[in-house]
C-alpha cells in the first residue's frame, strides 16, 4: 500500500491530526486506516507528527498543518478505509 505520496508528507506538511470516535461507526474507517496504515507513515517519516485524538462522539476527521500556521480539515466521517486514503492524499499533495 506503499504511494508515493507518502513521500510528499514531511515536505507539504509540519503535523498530521486524526480525531475520531473510539467505538462510533462513522469513525470506523478511519480506525481501521490508522491501524493498517500508522506503522507504515511513522516508518517512512520517523520525525514527523502524527497524532492520534480519541474522544467519545467525536467526529472522525483529518488535519493538516502547513506552514506558518495554515491548518486544513476534512470529515471522513463514515467513510472506507481507502476513502480515508484518498482524502489524506488530498490533504498532502495540496499546496496551503
Amino acid at each position: 500500500m506503499a504511494s508515493a505520496w507518502r513521500g510528499l508528507v514531511t515536505k507539504n506538511l509540519r503535523e498530521i491530526r486524526f480525531h475520531l470516535c473510539q467505538n462510533s461507526k462513522g469513525s470506523e474507517g478511519l480506525r481501521e486506516f490508522v491501524k493498517k496504515n500508522y506503522k507504515d507513515l511513522k516508518t517512512k517519516n520517523p520525525s514527523f507528527p502524527f497524532l492520534v485524538r480519541e474522544c467519545e462522539g467525536a467526529e472522525a476527521k483529518v488535519w493538516a498543518r502547513y506552514d506558518k500556521g495554515v491548518e486544513k480539515n476534512v470529515s471522513v466521517e463514515g467513510l472506507t478505509a481507502k476513502s480515508v486514503e484518498e482524502q489524506l492524499q488530498t490533504l498532502v499533495t495540496q499546496k496551503a
